[in-house]
């Protein structure tokens, strides 16, 4: 029993610290949008140094009661959130930085069996407190070292925040488009990376940026197709499909081969964050008048600003 709950507790430790390492390098080489404090930079700031000294804490042998109890605790908080995840429909649980993990593959094979196996093999015979107190070469030798890492490590965490922009990748920020006085206007960012871009600089274009495996958009690229056949008349405005990366094969059949819309794809060289699809942009002569994202707004609001705003 002692053995089987020894292994089982290196075992833990081990999973601790392989989730602190790769979140650290995720902190430290991209950025890390939020989606609530339990996704944000903030919350990775505290949560690696505690996974990482509960990992080292197992390892030791030290105060073995009270580290099992705490981990016992912090897999149940892991079943809860990752169970949160995986019924929101997150394609990751986020527990191993940028290694992508699915919410349920993580539930069922790492948290409840780790619970299951830390509550059967319990650390039987100690005691919650000391007394007996363990060797001082060994509290020490473990205590010391690890408030010197832990220590290092956070200051490291927050002053190594990575750029918001660099050649592979880029966090995309559509509030800094608009605002602008007449004539402070600017082109819009994403024209650059854009294939299509010298077809949207001049007059109105009303540009929908898509990903493959949005639903939303799916629904979204049929309504902008009978827009643009109900405007072919107008040739002061252009309608535009614009792919993000990952690119698929999902909108081929949506997307008809006879649209009058103008079709692009956004540079795959790079990974954009912070771009929550659909997102349609109208800009004029390249800048930005206007945007929705996350959504698909009414005919007549696109067209009052399309008609308002860009003329």
């Amino acid at each position: 029993m002692k053995t089987a709950n020894r292994i089982i507790m290196i075992a833990a430790g081990l999973i601790f610290i392989v989730a602190a390492i790769l979140k650290t390098h995720q902190l430290l080489t991209e950025p890390i949008i939020s989606k609530g404090f339990w996704e944000s930079w903030e919350f990775f700031v505290i949560q690696i140094p505690l996974e990482l000294g509960l990992g080292i804490w197992l390892i030791s042998g030290l105060f073995k009661k009270p580290v099992w109890l705490i981990s016992v605790f912090a897999f149940v908080a892991f079943i809860v959130i990752t169970l949160y995840k995986a019924l929101m429909g997150f394609e990751s649980c986020g527990c191993f930085g940028v290694v992508t993990v699915n919410p349920w593959l993580t539930v069922a094979a790492i948290d409840l069996p780790f619970l299951l196996l830390l509550l059967i093999f319990r650390p039987k015979g100690e005691k919650l407190l000391p007394p007996p107190w363990p060797s001082a070469k060994h509290f020490w030798g473990v205590a010391i070292p690890t408030f010197i890492l832990l220590t290092a490590i956070v200051p490291v965490l927050i002053f190594n925040k990575p750029p918001d922009k660099t050649d592979k990748y880029e966090v995309v920020k559509p509030e800094e488009w608009t605002g602008q006085a007449p004539s402070e206007k600017k082109e819009w960012p994403l024209l650059q990376y854009i294939d299509i871009a010298q077809s949207l600089r001049s007059n109105i274009a009303v540009v929908l940026l898509y990903r493959a495996d949005c639903e939303d958009c799916h629904e979204a690229i049929p309504f902008y197709d009978q827009m643009a056949r109900g405007m072919t008349g107008e040739t002061s405005v252009r309608f535009a499909f614009v792919e993000i990366p990952p690119y698929g094969q999902e909108t081929d059949d949506i997307i008809p081969d006879d649209t009058p819309c103008l079709r692009g794809k956004l540079d795959s060289k790079k990974e954009w964050f912070n771009i929550e699809t659909p997102l349609v942009v109208v800009i004029m002569n390249g800048s930005v008048v206007k945007f929705w994202q996350g959504q698909s707004p009414p005919l007549d609001e696109i067209m009052n600003t399309v008609f308002s705003d860009g003329q």
